[in-house]
C-alpha cells in the first residue's frame, strides 16, 4: 500500500507539472501570437474547455499509472495534488512573466479587453452607468492578473486551492474505480 501511495504522489506531481507548464505555455503563446483573443468571451470558454480536457486526460493517465484502480480517497488525493501543483506552476509562471518579463502586458491587454467588453455590453443593451461600473470591476480583476502584487498572487493561490479542491472532489467521484473484490469466473 505504501508503494502505491508513493507511486500515486510521484505520478500526480509529474502530471501536475506537465499540466501547469502546458497551461502557462498556452497563455504565453496566445499573448504573443494573438493578444486580441484574451479579451474574447468565446476564447475564454474555449480555454476552459481545453483546460478541462487536459485535466480529464491527465486524470485518466494518473489512474492508469497506478494500476487502473483507486478508491475515492486515493483519487481525491492524487487529483488534488496534481491540480494543486498545476495551479502553483501556472500561477508562479504567470506572476514572474507578467511582473518581470512583460510588465507592460496590463496596458496592452486592458485596452483590447475594454474595447471588446464595451461593445459586447452595448450589444446586450446595458445602460452606460452599468457598463462603467462593470468595466471598473473587470479592469480591477485584470490588474491583479496582469500586474499582480504579492498579495494578488496569494489571493489567486487561495482561490485556486478552493476551486481545485471542489474540482478534485467532482473528478474523484467520476473517475474512482474500485478493484473488484471477487475475480470473475467463466462458467460454461
Amino acid at each position: 500500500m505504501e508503494s502505491n501511495t508513493n507511486s500515486l504522489n510521484q505520478s500526480a506531481a509529474n502530471n501536475g507539472l506537465v499540466v501547469g507548464a502546458l497551461s502557462f505555455i498556452i497563455g504565453i503563446l496566445i499573448y504573443y501570437i494573438s493578444p486580441g483573443l484574451m479579451g474574447s468571451t468565446s476564447f475564454g470558454i474555449l480555454m476552459l474547455l481545453v483546460s478541462l480536457g487536459l485535466y480529464i486526460y491527465f486524470t485518466i493517465d494518473l489512474r492508469k499509472k497506478i494500476g487502473g484502480f483507486w478508491s475515492f480517497r486515493e483519487a481525491l488525493r492524487g487529483i488534488f495534488l496534481m491540480a494543486f501543483i498545476a495551479g502553483l506552476v501556472a500561477a508562479l509562471g504567470n506572476f514572474v512573466f507578467y511582473k518581470f518579463i512583460e510588465p507592460g502586458a496590463y496596458d496592452k491587454i486592458s485596452g483590447i479587453v475594454s474595447e471588446n467588453l464595451y461593445s459586447t455590453y452595448e450589444k446586450f443593451g446595458m445602460d452606460e452607468e452599468t457598463i462603467e461600473k462593470t468595466m471598473e470591476k473587470v479592469m480591477e480583476g485584470m490588474k491583479s492578473q496582469f500586474n499582480p502584487s504579492f498579495m494578488d498572487l496569494l489571493k489567486t493561490l487561495g482561490t485556486g486551492v478552493l476551486i481545485q479542491f471542489v474540482m478534485s472532489l467532482i473528478f474523484a467521484a467520476i473517475f474512482k474505480k474500485e478493484q473488484p473484490i471477487f475475480a470473475s469466473t467463466n462458467e460454461e
